[in-house]
């Protein structure tokens, strides 16, 4: 073999080589970190506040923008439709479950994160009504303003959000005094 075929021999060889490494290492590892990203956007604890940003808009109107923010919310993945009731300017969402089977405490803890990011993030949405298999809360945009001092200022950066309305609810009794805002 002459020096040239030795060169392209050893150029192929490291050319697969370094091919395995991206298909059998780097890509399993970040469809792994994309995956783990989007199971942590089912939890209000780890929901990130960049998910949902996009969905920032003026009107509940927006019927697309609308249900793909509850789409997006924790979850999300068990919301089987949707109503929007603009007389009232109120979204009504149908859940495919029933609190019983989800749990009380994580419902409440859900419906907390989810409705203050609506409020946040749809200017004009004045009310948020949950249906489930077994029980049905409603909230209005005052009781979460009146708890947060006003909505605009949540969403300025991240940490602002993960320290006024992700991370306290972790603690129960912080879950039960915002659930107490619904009816």
């Amino acid at each position: 073999m002459n020096k040239l075929g030795k060169w392209i021999f050893i150029l192929f060889g490291a050319g697969l080589f370094l091919s395995g490494i991206v298909q059998f290492v780097i890509i399993p590892k970040q469809d792994a970190a994309a995956e783990q990203y989007e199971n942590e956007q089912k939890h209000p604890l780890t929901h990130d506040l960049d998910y949902i940003i996009r969905y920032k808009n003026d009107y509940m109107g927006n019927a697309s923008n609308t249900t793909q923010l509850f789409y997006h919310l924790p979850h999300g993945e068990t919301v089987k439709d949707f109503e929007l009731n603009s007389d009232d300017l109120e979204v009504i969402v149908h859940y495919a479950n029933s609190v019983k089977n989800i749990g009380t405490v994580k419902v409440q803890q859900n419906l907390v994160y989810n409705s203050t990011a609506a409020f946040a993030l749809i200017a004009n949405l004045e009310k948020i009504t949950y249906h489930f298999r077994d029980e049905t809360f409603s909230i209005d945009r005052k009781a979460v303003e009146k708890l947060y001092g006003g909505l605009g200022n949540l969403i300025e950066n991240k940490d602002i959000w993960n320290k006024r309305v992700r991370d306290p609810l972790a603690d129960k009794n912080v879950i039960k005094e915002r659930f107490s805002l619904f009816d």
